[in-house]
């Protein structure tokens, strides 16, 4: 009879996981639609309740890094996007879009820092080439704006 309650306990509990993993899905697409909305409010709400299934879902953390850079909170965007990186199966990634987030910040040398990590992790992985490239040129034009101010100034 123990035997049957324990296979019984067993099924429920993959029934469960499998519930929630649905759940949680459902809840990342829907998270996707209303980002693609616009509706950044929304798509938080539905990531937050993603995370509170998984916290160690690194898509889920990448939304909530997505969401918080978007409204501006680019040091709470840095801790998920560093978290997502802990469990991230595509670390490129994560390297990528902390080097957006500290570009978007004008914080060029450790945008182009984390561009090359991202490389350095895939390099056939083109959205960290297209970032690292107008980081670069960004900081080329500082410096040469920088030299001409000096010229000018001699």
């Amino acid at each position: 009879m123990s035997d049957k309650f324990d296979t019984l306990n067993e099924i429920t509990e993959h029934i469960r996981r499998i519930n929630s993993k649905m759940l949680l899905l459902k809840l990342i697409i829907k998270a996707r639609a209303e980002y693609e909305k616009y509706d950044y409010e929304a798509g938080r709400r539905s990531l937050i309740e993603a995370y509170l299934i998984d916290k160690k879902r690194a898509v889920v953390l990448r939304g909530l890094g997505c969401i918080n850079q978007f409204s501006g909170k680019f040091s709470v965007a840095e801790k998920y996007f560093k978290k997502a990186l802990r469990y991230s199966d595509k670390k490129e990634v994560e390297y990528t879009l902390l080097g957006v987030l500290y570009y978007i910040q004008d914080k060029l040398d450790e945008a182009i820092e984390y561009f090359n990590l991202a490389i350095d992790n895939n390099d056939d992985y083109e959205y960290a080439y297209e970032g690292r490239n107008q980081a670069m040129l960004e900081n080329h034009i500082k410096i040469v704006d920088l030299q001409d101010s000096l010229k000018r100034n001699i």
